[in-house]
């Protein structure tokens, strides 16, 4: 009994100590104008909507009807921004090909990569 009492006293304090810190010291990002799709759970996101009868990019067009030509989307913990007008996406791989040809940094490329230096987990630039 004193074990699980334990145990859920330290599971009550992590999730009231990460819940301070995201209200509290979280940095503040920009303001984005994209919109984001509605119905995201807290952990899978919006991947549930893409489980279903109908293929994800006859879901997508759905979405696009109703939230615009570009929208956002959480799969998982990471953020998509989906573009479905064509003229949007030629400016995004026209003029804008440098910032979309990015990899994300983390320390786990940095590793494995030596320093960025390896070709698959690099970012845009000389190699």
């Amino acid at each position: 009994m004193d074990f699980s009492l334990i145990a859920l006293a330290l599971a009550i304090s992590f999730l009231v100590f990460f819940y301070v810190r995201k209200l509290f010291f979280s940095a503040k990002k920009q303001s984005i104008n994209v919109p984001e799709a509605a119905g995201a759970r807290p952990i899978i996101g919006h991947l549930h909507l893409l489980n279903g009868p109908q293929m994800p990019h006859k879901i997508f067009g759905q979405m696009a009807e109703t939230y615009g030509p570009i929208f956002r989307l959480k799969l998982g913990v990471n953020e998509v921004v989906i573009v479905s007008d064509h003229k949007i996406a030629k400016e995004c791989f026209t003029t804008n090909d440098r910032a979309f040809a990015n990899r994300p940094k983390s320390i786990a490329s940095e590793i494995l990569g030596y320093n960025y230096a390896m070709f698959g987990l690099g970012p845009y630039g000389p190699y």
